[in-house]
């Protein structure tokens, strides 16, 4: 009979247990994220996701590279997700329609992307008149560029859109314009053909231009019913570029796996240009949609009375990160 008994407690022990695990299992908050683009500006989603962060912070994530940022804005828009991977002038964009996609936190604070030119070129005055080729208009390629040609005083450049950075690279290396913003690993190849790196990414950022390549977004409505689910994921995130950091061969292998690249000297750049790039501490920098707002206004891609009379506060919202610096999250995370 006792041992009857004592059968009866290890089986109810381990229904338990299984049910436990059931439950917690069942308790992640399901999560689709779609982000963009494909490459080591989105290494700390993709690690976070491979590296199972999400899960430690209890949700399950479905990562979707969704292209451009525009389209990701019609979707959180249209209902179909409420978090995404991006940022730049379409959040600006959509709130100055009414939408409510906005900031809430930044991961590049700082232009990212190169300028390679034609190797006959050493200066930025030579493209005076030159064709210059960004991804498309109203892109962070494009507003890097035309930063660095105004920084220079060369206003009669003709920027024109080639479709994406292959497309760039393709056009500058058949002489169809004279210089490109392209980016690692793709740069690589450049240097390796003879074309010259004119503008680094050290020199943009001593530019001073403020800008925010990269970060995470979210519908204002939903992240103000859900600021915990909100908080747990820009931890996993900030747990993803913490890895990145800790465990550069499992970074190297998850750029290699999304990418398709597989020379490793084309991995190894964009990796060390990814630690290079990525802020530690998430915040939005509110004066970077001062900064982003005139230069839409600028290009006349936003409506100028219409910007002029929205807050720079409509864009973001910091309390997210704020409440986990106050906890001392990020302390602990890069003590």
């Amino acid at each position: 009979m006792k041992r009857l008994s004592r059968n009866a407690v290890i089986t109810f022990a381990v229904l338990a247990m299984t049910f436990v695990s059931v439950e917690s299992a069942g308790a992640l908050d399901k999560v689709k994220f779609p982000y963009s683009p494909i490459s080591y500006h989105s290494l700390p989603f993709l690690v976070a996701y491979e590296a199972r962060l999400f899960e430690k912070h209890g949700l399950e994530v479905d990562p979707i590279f969704a292209g451009a940022s525009s389209l990701i804005v019609q979707s959180m828009l249209a209902g179909e997700v409420d978090l995404a991977g991006m940022a730049g002038p379409a959040v600006i964009s959509n709130v100055l329609k009414g939408g409510d996609v906005i900031q809430v936190a930044a991961l590049v604070k700082s232009f990212s992307v190169p300028l390679y030119v034609q190797p006959s070129i050493t200066q930025v005055s030579q493209l005076s008149d030159k064709r210059v080729g960004v991804t498309r208009f109203g892109s962070v390629s494009h507003f890097t560029a035309k930063a660095i040609l105004d920084r220079s005083n060369v206003t009669d450049a003709v920027i024109v859109q080639t479709g994406g950075y292959p497309e760039s690279m393709t056009a500058l290396t058949t002489n169809a314009i004279a210089g490109a913003m392209i980016p690692a690993p793709q740069s690589v190849v450049l240097r390796e053909k003879g074309f010259r790196e004119l503008v680094s990414i050290k020199q943009i950022r001593d530019l001073n231009i403020r800008f925010i390549e990269q970060g995470i977004v979210a519908r204002r409505a939903y992240a103000e019913k859900n600021p915990d689910l909100v908080k747990r994921f820009i931890e996993a995130v900030c747990d993803g570029l913490k890895k990145i950091h800790d465990d550069k061969d499992f970074a190297i292998k998850v750029l290699a796996k999304y990418t398709k690249v597989t020379r490793p000297a084309m991995l190894e750049e964009s990796s060390q240009a990814g630690l290079d790039a990525f802020a530690k501490a998430p915040r939005v920098p509110p004066e970077v949609f001062k900064d982003l707002s005139e230069q839409l206004i600028g290009l006349k891609l936003i409506d100028a009375a219409a910007a002029q009379k929205t807050p720079f506060t409509a864009y973001y919202d910091n309390r997210y990160v704020e409440e986990l610096e106050r906890a001392g999250f990020f302390k602990r995370l890069w003590q």
